[in-house]
């Protein structure tokens, strides 16, 4: 899907290979303009019209007469790889490097290739102890937490979002995942930290991973780890893994990591994503030991969905409506749960109670904006529903993001506050906001609730 802002477009693409590929072309452009701000290369030919050529494959459609003869080789050589047709994509690599093409369709090669041959495991952290990745958070009366999710394009309008939730003197700010295009060394330094460090300085940050910050291996995921919260008066809020515990008086966040296994570069399909299960082992103790905290959780990755083309296949090959291997673990506590939150769909979906779960949320709107004419609220079709009675629906009050004067949706974000027992208030609450994702305009509050 090829999204725009005005004359900016941000063409991700959901395939670990793709992204590879997008971050290769973007690294191959820049360093032919130097110094000069591409917005991830999203308005150059090479960038879209490789976009374009995949995008076709991948529907199987043939690929535009448009597309440009180098461009369509590359994506072709992709779409091998893909595949894992090894014996087209040596041979469509070496049309590339002996062809008459711009030099960057080879140094683009190049680039991914190296990324291949340099994956390693993931450098995913297991506990030595049940009590590891547990943190306190700041002891206040009223604790502000910002939320955004699907953020890490680096483009202006994400960085206006996040001035934007600084307003709000958040004590906390939570991140859910998603740096583009694959999560590179170069991505998480441009795209996240440097943007985090200038406006959002001296407050603890936490990351979760999502299946593009594991695409070009994760390593670079893990080294923004060990940035954040890197001052000697934030140490002690210190994230060590890619799942955590935040935890006051009354409340426990659990972050959980579904980007571990959304990310192999080298398969046909994505599986429907789920937890280590040492890491759900640890998960389903901190629900159990709570120590009559309410629980909030946190993942990349959707619970359940109405939306697109759901969370992957079941066995009956139909599109699933929400996710059986999360569900195994959670299931068995979700009337408990206070809320849930998650990213992964660049919406904004307020859901009724669904599978016991009173308060499932969306947020995944904060940086990638999307089309109405895209109609990413269009209903799952022919859905594998595992044995519910229906897809899960949106609250009547608070359908959709608003749409701009150019048709795309606002981008939003959330801000948590905590209460502690010495608050004066007596409900925890959850705010979402609204921003014009072309005009970088004020927040918008667009829903408010109570979490008791």
């Amino acid at each position: 899907m090829i999204t725009t802002i005005r004359t900016r477009t941000i063409p991700t693409i959901r395939n670990p290979i793709a992204a590879i590929w997008q971050s290769a072309i973007h690294k191959a452009i820049s360093q032919k303009q130097p110094g000069v701000q591409l917005y991830l290369s999203s308005t150059q030919p090479e960038m879209t019209q490789f976009t374009a050529a995949v995008t076709a494959l991948q529907d199987n459609q043939p690929i535009p007469a448009t597309i440009g003869d180098c461009a369509k080789l590359a994506a072709e050589y992709v779409w091998a790889e893909i595949r894992q047709n090894t014996q087209r994509a040596s041979q469509l690599a070496n049309e590339l490097r002996d062809s008459t093409c711009d030099p960057l369709w080879t140094t683009a090669l190049e680039t991914y290739l190296k990324c291949k041959a340099s994956f390693k495991s993931i450098p995913y952290v297991r506990y030595s102890s049940l009590d590891e990745f547990v943190i306190l958070l700041p002891d206040k009366p009223d604790l502000i937490i910002g939320v955004i999710a699907d953020w890490g394009t680096g483009l202006d309008d994400a960085k206006w979002l996040l001035s934007e939730v600084m307003k709000k003197n958040p004590d906390v700010l939570l991140h859910l995942g998603d740096v583009y295009y694959s999560g590179t060394a170069d991505e998480f330094r441009g795209n996240f930290l440097d943007p985090i460090n200038a406006i959002a300085p001296g407050i603890p940050v936490y990351t979760l991973s999502g299946n593009h910050d594991m695409y070009a291996g994760g390593a670079p995921f893990y080294w923004v780890l060990s940035q954040l919260n890197a001052t000697p008066t934030l140490q002690s809020f210190k994230q060590k893994a890619s799942y955590f515990c935040l935890r006051s008086a009354k409340w426990q966040i659990l972050g959980m990591d579904t980007g571990l296994h959304d990310c192999d570069p080298f398969s046909v399909t994505t599986n429907v994503t789920f937890l280590d299960p040492q890491e759900a082992a640890w998960h389903v103790d901190k629900l159990n030991n709570a120590g009559g905290r309410r629980t909030i959780l946190l993942s990349h990755h959707q619970p359940f969905t109405a939306f697109l083309d759901g969370i992957g296949e079941g066995p009956s090959g139909k599109p699933l409506a929400y996710n059986p291997k999360l569900y195994s673990v959670f299931g068995p506590f979700l009337n408990n749960i206070a809320l849930w939150l998650w990213g992964h769909e660049h919406n904004f979906e307020v859901f009724n109670p669904y599978l016991g779960l009173k308060k499932g949320r969306c947020v995944g709107a904060s940086a990638i904006p999307c089309l109405k004419a895209q109609n990413p609220y269009g209903l799952i079709q022919n859905p594998d529903l595992q044995g519910q009675s229906a897809l899960p629906s949106l609250a009547p009050d608070v359908m959709e993001l608003k749409v701009n004067s150019d048709g795309w949706y606002f981008h939003n974000y959330a801000i948590l506050t905590l209460r502690s027992p010495k608050s004066q208030f007596k409900d925890s609450e959850i705010k979402y906001y609204e921003l014009d994702s072309a005009k970088n305009g004020p927040s918008i509050l667009m829903h408010g609730e109570n979490i008791p």
